[in-house]
């Protein structure tokens, strides 16, 4: 009894893709599956994109040139989007750092990313914890005294600091003093 439902199961399911043209696509590389989703993901109306990212943020990664809207509707629902965004414009960047750090606490996504965000959005960042200057190799000036000023023994974790913001770090507490290179 249990082979002829089968036969019969199947050849209805085979029936329906004949009629309908709906077969499943031959077995896709992973590299041909991406495609195929960042193709079905960006042609879809921005409307239809933010929702998308407000049930699953990671689908941000399969939309082309995501608009503001779109990129800050996958920020509101994980700020881990960020991980995600190709490109994302300073706006955005300070977003992001805001909604991670906005209890002084750092992810290991920010502290990959931090590095190549904007100088303003390295700000924005180190206001919130001073302590993240070490994950950016090469600070800016403006950057490295914006840390000094909230913290000055974060200038031992400076590998290039400049003349100034060791001034400045002295200035704010003579006892950093030890840790200049």
């Amino acid at each position: 009894m249990a082979p002829l439902m089968k036969f019969f199961t199947f050849s209805a399911l085979a029936l329906f893709v004949l009629l309908t043209g709906c077969a499943q696509p031959k077995n896709l590389s992973y590299a041909q599956q991406i495609k195929e989703r960042t193709k079905y993901y960006s042609s879809l109306s921005e409307e239809e994109q933010i929702k998308a990212v407000t049930q699953y943020w990671w689908k941000i990664q399969f939309i082309k040139a995501p608009s503001y809207k779109v990129q800050k509707a996958a920020l509101e629902t994980s700020p881990r989007a960020i991980e995600e965004i190709e490109n994302p414009t300073k706006e955005i960047q300070i977003l992001a750092v805001n909604k991670i750090m906005k209890n002084g606490s750092f992810n290991i996504a920010l502290t990959k990313l931090i590095e190549s965000f904007d100088e303003e959005a390295q700000i924005v960042a180190i206001r919130h914890n001073p302590q993240i200057i070490k994950f950016i190799t090469y600070p800016s000036e403006k950057v490295q005294l914006e840390a000094v000023k909230l913290n000055p023994f974060v200038i031992k974790n400076i590998i290039n600091a400049t003349q100034k913001a060791k001034q400045e770090a002295v200035k704010r507490n003579p006892r950093v003093a030890k840790f200049l290179r």
